[in-house]
């Protein structure tokens, strides 16, 4: 017979009460930790144990709408040098695409469980970057461009160089190739490549050292970053990176490159197609002003700078007549300057120097015309300056 007294935790009771205990103390804790405070930007997922799995050093998110042609290609290159490694993961974050994006993805996410896709249902850039972090389980968070592929080593020269240095943010240079292999692609490639033509941006045109910079080739960052100075500011469509780059420069930050780390970005290969992008580019400029009070660098506003002075010599040349010379003048000093970059470009890139003369002036003139827009714009598509979120620029 159980001489044990009563109030001993054995038997069918004792196990009653050990049950009730832990089903107490589990809603307990878990009330606790739903009390605390409400976070800023989106609420990170939790980090499970992957039953034994190496933990995930880096994440890797590269945020995609209708990228069939590119997509495949930037994934093989990222796998390649992560080989048998598993301390990294690839979230593809797609914008609903409707062109087979998500069908490549899905296929190699079913031979390589470090790829995940993930639904974006905002569509644009800086929401695919939000949830890439949200969901990401790495330490670091490196952001990868669906038309672009990186050359080997490129993921963990980044997260050395990040360790190395204790920068905020890394990156490395960004060689344009065209789309396709067609005399206008390479014109457009070799404009892009140009100080001239992007405005001495050094991670696009060179400089063969490790460096401070404003701004890098996609970045790097540690995942808490975005815990301290914020996320991804959603009402950017465009420009997302450049403000945030800006924040972290205003609060004290370093953003360093290095020309060990090299990617290449397949860019539009048809003039109507830069034309485009260029228009949209130069938009978003007053847009980024407007939203969140800074982001842009003087070279940014240098298209607009130039149409408005043609526009304005146009008009005072009725009132004026001395001034039809001076837009006379500028026109043949930008044209000249235009003519002997394009010879120089075409002389290292082997494409045509007037393709290249072309492409500059359709590049400065859609994107100036395009700011222009954007400042005509932004009053009636924005309202009143809306009060910039927390931790912007």
């Amino acid at each position: 017979m159980d001489r044990r007294p009563r109030g001993h935790h054995g038997g069918r009771y004792g196990r009653l009460r050990r049950r009730l205990c832990r089903r107490v103390c589990g809603h307990a804790g878990r009330a606790r930790r739903r009390g605390g405070g409400r976070r800023s930007g989106p609420r990170p997922v939790r980090r499970r144990s992957q039953g034994g799995r190496c933990p995930v050093l880096v994440s890797v998110i590269i945020p995609t709408r209708n990228e069939q042609e590119f997509v495949g290609r930037c994934l093989e290159s990222i796998r390649a040098q992560l080989g048998s490694r598993q301390d990294a993961e690839v979230l593809c974050v797609d914008g609903l695409s409707t062109d087979g994006t998500r069908e490549i993805v899905v296929e190699y996410a079913a031979r390589d469980p470090r790829v995940r896709l993930i639904d974006n249902p905002g569509l644009t850039p800086p929401c695919a970057l939000n949830l890439g972090i949200r969901h990401a389980r790495g330490r670091v968070v490196l952001r990868m461009d669906a038309h672009a592929e990186c050359a080997p080593g490129y993921v963990w020269k980044n997260v050395e160089l990040l360790d190395r240095t204790g920068a905020e943010c890394v990156g490395g240079y960004l060689k344009t190739e065209p789309g396709a292999p067609t005399a206008v692609g390479r014109a457009i490639a070799a404009a892009l490549s140009s100080s001239f033509g992007v405005g001495g941006t050094r991670s696009r045109v060179g400089g063969g050292r490790e460096q401070e910079a404003d701004e890098a080739t996609f970045g790097c960052w540690r995942r808490d970053l975005f815990d301290r100075i914020g996320w991804f500011d959603e009402r950017l469509t465009r420009n997302q990176d450049m403000e945030f780059f800006c924040r972290i420069r205003n609060r004290g930050g370093r953003i360093i490159i290095s020309p060990e780390i090299q990617a290449t970005y397949f860019c539009r290969h048809t003039f109507t197609g830069m034309r485009e992008q260029a228009f949209e580019n130069g938009r978003w400029g007053p847009y980024t002003l407007w939203l969140a009070g800074g982001g842009l660098r003087p070279r940014h506003l240098a298209p607009l700078a130039l149409v408005l002075s043609i526009l304005g010599l146009g008009v005072l040349g009725v009132f004026w007549r001395p001034a039809w010379a001076l837009l006379a003048a500028e026109l043949l000093g930008y044209l000249a300057a235009g003519l002997a970059m394009a010879v120089a470009a075409a002389r290292k890139a082997g494409a045509s120097a007037l393709l290249i003369w072309l492409s500059f002036i359709q590049l400065h003139v859609s994107y100036g015309a395009g700011s222009l827009w954007g400042l005509l714009t932004a009053p009636l598509k924005f309202g009143l300056r809306p009060r910039p979120p927390s931790g912007s620029c």
